[in-house]
């Protein structure tokens, strides 16, 4: 009997850790499509703050697969979202921000019924990504204020950079040949 109520309390908690493993993927998958689109515009620091967030979430479904296989569930590999497609930059840095406190108020939650379950290691792995996941949020809010403060400008200085870096390494590889 006490081996049916603690299955489903693991149960309880392997679905919210499927849950957060989808939000993951979709959010991974979201990030590195900014990542490309920013780094085919030469927007070298935003590229790169993508990228860096995206391998972060993809870590984050790492630790989450390996709880769940713990617990004795199975992973659902599946993304919650597809993909939006954007072009502007003040758009997807506001829809980053959205992501991200989206997935700080799905894990506060889930930190907490996982507490209810008696599962303090899974209670702890969301309150150790929802700190994570607020120094993305506070990343993404930093860039759009410098969106807002500097406008245009702000990714004109990043194309240049990213245009000069470009011809130091073509003109580099041009000498090597």
């Amino acid at each position: 009997m006490e081996n049916t109520a603690v299955k489903a309390r693991h149960q309880v908690c392997i679905d919210l850790l499927n849950s957060a493993v989808g939000k993951e993927i979709a959010t991974t998958l979201q990030y590195m499509y900014f990542h490309t689109r920013f780094e085919d515009a030469r927007y070298q620091y935003l590229s790169r703050i993508m990228r860096e967030i995206s391998i972060a979430e993809m870590r984050h479904i790492e630790e989450f697969s390996e709880r769940i296989l713990f617990l004795e569930g199975d992973v659902d590999m599946n993304p919650a979202f597809r993909t939006r497609q954007m072009t502007d930059v003040k758009e997807m840095l506001a829809f980053a921000m959205q992501l991200e406190q989206s997935t700080i108020d799905h894990y506060n939650d889930a930190s907490r019924i996982a507490a209810e379950n008696n599962d303090a290691v899974t209670h702890k792995m969301f309150q150790d990504i929802i700190a994570e996941e607020e120094e993305h949020l506070d990343t993404f809010r930093t860039e759009l204020q410098n969106m807002t403060d500097y406008g245009e400008e702000y990714l004109a200085l990043q194309s240049v950079a990213g245009s000069k870096h470009a011809a130091k390494s073509l003109h580099h590889h041009a000498h090597e040949e």
